[in-house]
């Protein structure tokens, strides 16, 4: 039985408690108690001190109405111990709303506690029966009702309790929805016809406000007819081909492997009723296949392992138009989940409680057959912020908050699933982000993060068995870098690609073209007439947007055009853009930011190394090694990094500077300035953003954010310090971090321009000098070179290390000649005393001498870490090594 405490909306608190009163004072004084005592009066809440008329007995009563809540067993508990402390007779609770499970088990334990006689509890149906018993009100007009509708159509009842008066009140069904009010007196079971009085019960703040009150049984012979035809409840559509914008196909489906897994482990664990959660969530930025993710979910619960245990129908939310449309999205789940063998298919389903559906007479008989049966039951609602994001939908989003809360909260064999863009806008003060919150402690998440280089490789595996043939080593190299990680950057590339192919286009050509997103959105326009552009506008503008006004203000012609096109899609009667992306780029002509995800593979000048013999004409990897001393492995990593930064292209194997570069000029400050402006949209930077100026960051913290960003990475402890400290660098040197006088420790603060200078940075950069030959082999070349001129050594040899260390320690002349010094081992003493490299490493001996911990690779490390040095692991042991035995002929050096 339901009991609600009604006013209208422009009420007061107290109006709301004097009816709450006026309900209470009729019970007590059926029953000859008069209220000595107001203790405590608010809208759903008062106490009362009353005494027996005859035996002077003096009770204590609390009366509960709550609305969005039910009773919980604190409230008797405390009952209970007021009754006590005080001595009272009795404790009453007198409570409108339902009760909690651990509450209705504590009223059940009362009568064996000591004193638990003192308490009575009243429930709505005891309120009900204790009112008829008194002639306050009639039996419920069930029999008049049923003269004028089908039975099947009679929806639960409900008391009224309103400034107008007191009413019975059934909601009528219609397609297993309620739509409809019928109205009756309270008091003498009369039908109430009176127009006015219906619409000022409307306008009440009942739960029963949405529905429809207007008359529809005028007399006893004629009746209005209701409106009954089922809302079109519209799944997750999916593509037709791999091309397709819209969610991906599950055989066109890659990656997200852990997801799925997790999910259905959880789903798993409902079934075997090993968890209490039955809400789950899949979040992420648009554009991360989350829709795709659900689809593939929805194929892989048909397979023969799941298809008798489990079943998961995928709801778009965008097709709704009406309040009604949730509920028809529960209803329609599991009368589809009856079809396939789910639950006792004998029930016939509907909904008959407004408040709390899934509490529905025959819903609940329906989900415990679920449990019985051993079987699971999933509703998934995409685009699920689609409910807050209109006014006019808001309604919707109350009736999937009841759902999702009474899934949380009954612990049945349903489970709701919901995704969730991250990225949409929620004000704090609306109800959409108190409802997130308050779902925290009954949901599980899984957030969907950025494709990594396998997934996106998986994705152009794709592509190739598309075009049937391969793609390029460089094409396929661009599109995972341009695309960094986002799937729908990457699909709408490879669309792009695809298109050109076809249109005669060969891969090399397709080289040199620039995968800019924002251009490629300007040419889908480009190829639309006038009145499709207006279209898309008139869509974009207010989807989702009926395809009947679409048509009646565009023309048909022109939508079918763009449904053809694929620019737009349909949701049942409803238009939308293929994607948010584009919608927004149609709105204000630009896109989100598209972060960037990659983390550089060497330092600065590492890259200026490369980049400064580079120029408008390609040259070759063989050319570059000859110029700078690297090998080819080395300068295709460095390679990886120019392209990724726009300071080169490559073609053919072949690099040259990017046009951004040509036009500033080939320098260390114009290629700065440019990888100032790229991190400026780095994942990092955006995230340290939200940090206000001059925050402190630490290595740790700074780690501990990486870790959260690149989640997928499974680094090492030792790697994740290297990567991080090689960020800071980067950061530092680009304008965004500071150091503070604390080791490993910075401050965020943007001073908007490149912070150090080119020969700061070449210092900060290059001050750890690694001799490469050992001290005796060096003095044994020396001794064969010297006074000789240098010749063209092979890169990598013993002679041209040699020729390094000679270079370093002023040992060749203007005319490239090797010097003829007297004592080349006191000289070499004397110049290594003022080596920064080699004296760390002496003071590293000493102050870990004697430990088993001093290896090469420990060196290394150390000095990586004290000075920011930006070593692979392999250099670590390296120059540890090397290090290591300069430091020890320096110790052993007889004077």
């Amino acid at each position: 039985m339901n009991i609600e405490i009604c006013t209208p909306n422009s009420a007061t608190t107290k109006d709301k408690g004097d009816l709450l009163e006026k309900l209470c004072k009729k019970m007590l004084e059926a029953q000859n108690y008069l209220v000595t005592e107001e203790v405590r009066k608010t809208g759903s809440e008062l106490d009362l001190l009353c005494e027996h008329k005859v035996s002077g007995k003096k009770i204590y009563v609390e009366c509960k109405a709550y609305r969005d809540k039910k009773i919980d067993a604190p409230i008797i508990r405390q009952l209970f111990g007021t009754v006590v402390f005080e001595n009272y007779s009795e404790g009453w609770l007198i409570g409108t709303s339902e009760f909690s499970k651990d509450a209705k088990g504590f009223c059940e334990e009362l009568p064996s506690r000591p004193l638990g006689d003192r308490i009575v509890v009243y429930s709505s149906t005891d309120i009900v029966e204790s009112l008829q018993a008194s002639k306050i009100i009639s039996s419920i007009p069930r029999e008049h009702l049923e003269q004028h509708l089908d039975i099947n159509s009679i929806g639960e009842w409900f008391l009224l309790i309103t400034t107008f008066g007191n009413f019975w009140v059934s909601t009528i069904l219609s397609a297993g929805i309620p739509t409809n009010a019928v109205c009756y007196y309270a008091k003498t079971g009369v039908l109430v016809e009176d127009q006015e009085l219906l619409d000022n019960i409307a306008s009440t703040d009942s739960s029963l406000s949405k529905l429809d009150f207007s008359k529809i049984i005028n007399t006893k012979k004629e009746m209005k007819p209701l409106f009954d035809s089922q809302i079109e409840v519209v799944e997750v559509q999916r593509g037709e081909d791999w091309n397709d914008y819209r969610p991906a196909r599950p055989q066109d489906f890659v990656g997200r492997t852990k997801d799925i897994q997790e999910i259905f482990d959880f789903f798993k664990k409902i079934r075997t009723n090993e968890i209490n959660t039955r809400i789950f969530a899949i979040t992420g930025n648009s554009g991360l296949g989350k829709s795709s993710l659900i689809i593939t979910l929805s194929e892989k619960a048909k397979n023969r392992h799941q298809k008798q245990k489990l079943f998961l129908y995928a709801i778009d939310v965008r097709a709704a138009k009406s309040p009604e449309y949730i509920y028809s999205a529960l209803l329609k789940t599991l009368q589809e989940a009856q079809i396939k063998g789910f639950g006792d298919p004998t029930i016939k389903l509907q909904i008959t409680n407004v408040n709390h559906p899934l509490e529905s007479e025959s819903i609940a008989k329906y989900l415990n057959s679920l449990e019985r049966s051993k079987q699971l039951v999933v509703l998934v609602f995409d685009q699920f912020e689609e409910l807050f994001s209109k006014p006019e939908l808001f309604e919707l989003f109350n009736n999937a908050t009841n759902i999702l809360l009474d899934a949380a909260s009954l612990k049945t064999n349903l489970c709701i699933g919901f995704a969730w863009k991250t990225d949409s806008t929620t004000h704090s003060e609306h109800p959409a982000y108190f409802f997130w919150h308050r779902l925290s402690d009954y949901r599980i998440v899984r957030k969907l993060n950025p494709f990594s280089v396998r997934e996106s490789n998986a994705v152009i595996n794709k592509f190739e068995e598309a075009i049937g043939e391969k793609v390029h080593s460089d094409l396929r190299h661009n599109l995972i870098v341009s695309s960094q990680g986002y799937p729908w950057l990457l699909k709408k590339l490879c669309i792009h690609l695809h298109e050109k192919i076809l249109s005669g286009q060969k891969q090399e050509e397709l080289l040199e073209n620039k995968l800019d997103i924002s251009s490629l959105f300007a040419s889908d326009l480009e190829e639309l007439n006038p009145n499709e552009v207006r279209a898309l506008k008139f869509i974009a503008q207010r989807a989702p947007v009926d395809l009947v006004d679409t048509i009646d203000t565009c023309g048909e012609d022109v939508v079918t055009n763009l449904l053809h096109k694929r620019l737009i899609i349909k949701s049942g009667i409803r238009l939308n853009i293929y994607w948010d992306i584009f919608r927004e780029y149609i709105l204000t002509e630009s896109i989100p930011i598209i972060s960037l995800r990659y983390l550089p593979s060497n330092d600065f000048l590492a890259i200026w190394n490369v980049a400064q013999h580079l120029t408008g004409t390609p040259i070759s990897i063989p050319e570059l090694e000859i110029k700078t001393n690297l090998s080819d492995g080395t300068i295709q990593n460095i390679g990886t990094d120019l392209l990724t930064f726009g300071i080169a292209v490559r073609e053919n194997s072949q690099y040259s500077l990017s046009e951004e570069i040509l036009a500033t000029g080939n320098s260390m400050e114009s290629i700065l300035s440019l990888m100032r402006e790229k991190f400026k949209k780095h994942i990092i930077t955006l995230s340290l953003k939200d940090l206000p100026n001059g925050t402190n960051i630490t290595l740790a913290f700074f780690i501990d954010l990486m870790k959260s960003i690149y989640s997928n990475n499974d680094y090492a402890d030792k790697t994740w310090r290297y990567y991080a400290i090689r960020m800071c660098k980067w950061l530092e040197i680009t304008g965004f971090l500071s150091r503070s006088i604390e080791t490993y420790t910075w401050f965020y603060k943007d001073i908007g321009s490149v912070k150090t200078s080119v020969s700061n940075v070449r210092r900060q950069q290059s001050s750890f000098f690694i001799p490469r030959n050992s001290p005796q082999l060096t003095i044994n070349i020396y001794n064969e070179l010297k006074g000789k001129k240098i010749s063209e050594y092979k890169n990598g040899s013993s002679n041209a290390k040699a020729v390094e260390i000679f270079k370093r320690y002023n040992l060749v002349d203007d005319d490239n000649k090797i010097r003829d010094v007297e004592d080349i081992e006191s000289y070499l003493y004397d110049a290594i005393s003022n080596e920064l490299s080699i004296q760390e490493t002496i003071l590293i001996k000493k102050l870990y001498s004697g430990t088993k911990k001093l290896t090469a690779s420990f060196v290394g490390q150390l000095l990586r870490d004290k000075h920011d040095i930006k070593w692979a692991e392999g250099t670590v042991e390296y120059a540890g090594k090397k290090l290591n035995s300069w430091a020890s002929w320096y110790e052993n050096f007889d004077l």
